[in-house]
């Protein structure tokens, strides 16, 4: 009962998480004539060092009431540690591709695009995993799969000035590479959390995957933070998009990557609304269509 309330909070969480997401970004585009006015690399190697010494703290003071810590079978130098590196490295490449479509993405088609990772999630879920999936869910993503389709068709010659552009073979591009990214580096890191030293916490594993995070993302990035833009807002998406980071390996411990994916579907109304009243969105035909294949899947049983 307990992990199905963590299971849901956490799911909750996570659905205004990335709704926020989608909106400060496209805030700090709003004051960045057009374009992220920052170095979004920069922000990655911040968010990964902030999710870093956050779980580190957490995990101090969750230790002296553990049974069983994890360094009872932690070792530096050795595969299981090393295995933390793969998914940690998917983990950077696919965030600095979020920045990348949201910076040609209005907030609500970014999070119906999302929606897409959806779909390698249910295959890789099931080869890595052996999840099995009922006919109703294959045929869901299935149906998903054409909600995606129909977003990236031409606009009627009429369409408003405000109106989406999913059309722009670019931004559904960025959009698919991210969604395939985000579904096997967060399958593996299910399969590391469940299957790998399954009672070592969540904060400890966490702390790992994070570590290698900050190495990758370090050599990555060039600079810190360079832009006019003032800090509240360039700290605000880096705090929330930390916030994101932890609550996806919540949703990943008590529930599963398509629970997480079902998460992300109820962003695309949140996500519509807001960007309705704060950012003139007008979603066209195309969008309206897509995304209702996406919230018949929401409320599907989860996976």
């Amino acid at each position: 009962m307990a992990s199905a309330v963590t299971s849901a909070l956490a799911c909750v969480a996570l659905t205004v998480l990335a709704t926020s997401q989608s909106l400060l970004v496209e805030a700090a585009k709003a004051r960045g004539g057009g374009k992220i006015p920052y170095d979004t690399s920069a922000a990655v190697l911040l968010t990964e060092a902030l999710k870093l010494g956050i779980a580190l703290c957490t995990w101090l003071w969750q230790r002296k009431s553990l049974n069983y810590t994890g360094l009872e079978s932690f070792q530096l130098v050795s595969w299981p540690t090393a295995a933390y590196a793969v998914p940690a490295t998917f983990f950077i490449v696919q965030n600095n591709l979020v920045f990348l479509a949201l910076s040609l993405l209005d907030p609500p088609t970014f999070q119906l695009w999302a929606c897409f990772k959806i779909i390698p999630v249910g295959v890789l879920a099931r080869l890595m995993l052996g999840q099995r999936r009922s006919s109703v869910q294959w045929v869901s993503l299935l149906l998903l799969s054409l909600g995606m389709g129909v977003t990236t068709t031409k606009q009627d010659s009429g369409a408003g000035t405000k109106a989406t552009t999913e059309n722009n073979p670019t931004d559904s591009q960025s959009g698919k590479s991210n969604g395939c990214l985000s579904a096997l580096s967060s399958v593996l890191n299910e399969w590391l959390i469940k299957v790998q030293d399954p009672r070592a916490p969540l904060m400890f594993k966490n702390m790992q995957i994070y570590s290698w995070g900050v190495l990758t993302a370090a050599a990555y990035s060039h600079t810190l933070f360079t832009a006019p833009l003032g800090g509240l807002v360039r700290g605000l998406i880096v705090l929330n998009n930390a916030a994101v980071g932890l609550c996806v390996s919540a949703v990943l411990k008590y529930a599963d990557n398509l629970t997480k994916g079902f998460s992300t579907s109820a962003s695309v109304l949140l996500a519509s609304v807001a960007s309705s009243v704060a950012f003139g969105f007008v979603p066209s035909r195309a969008f309206l269509l897509g995304a209702a294949f996406a919230f018949y899947l929401h409320p599907a049983p989860p996976f």
